[in-house]
């Protein structure tokens, strides 16, 4: 009986904070870092600004660049926060 206690009070807490990080997080922090993270966020996994570049045709022979080194193919898009261009993953 204890440990189903422990357990429903650790799921709370859990629970708490991510409606509170979300929600409340720290006003100082940019746009995009909160843990609800889009698909076109403002920031990489890792929490670090995305590379922005100033035209389309440098985003492009970027991810070029990054597509032939990883064999992966990369995308372009215009940034909503920064309006600069970023590569992301195709």
């Amino acid at each position: 009986m204890a440990v189903v206690i422990v357990v429903i009070i650790f799921a709370a807490l859990v629970s708490l904070v991510f409606y509170w990080s979300s929600r409340y997080g720290d006003a100082n922090r940019s746009r995009g870092t909160s843990l609800k993270r889009g698909p076109h966020a403002h920031t990489t996994t890792r929490g670090q600004p995305k590379k922005g570049y100033a035209s389309k045709s440098d985003a492009e022979f970027q991810a070029h660049k990054l597509a032939t080194r990883d064999g992966a193919p990369r995308d372009v898009y215009k940034c909503a926060t920064c309006t600069k261009w970023h590569v992301g993953h195709g």
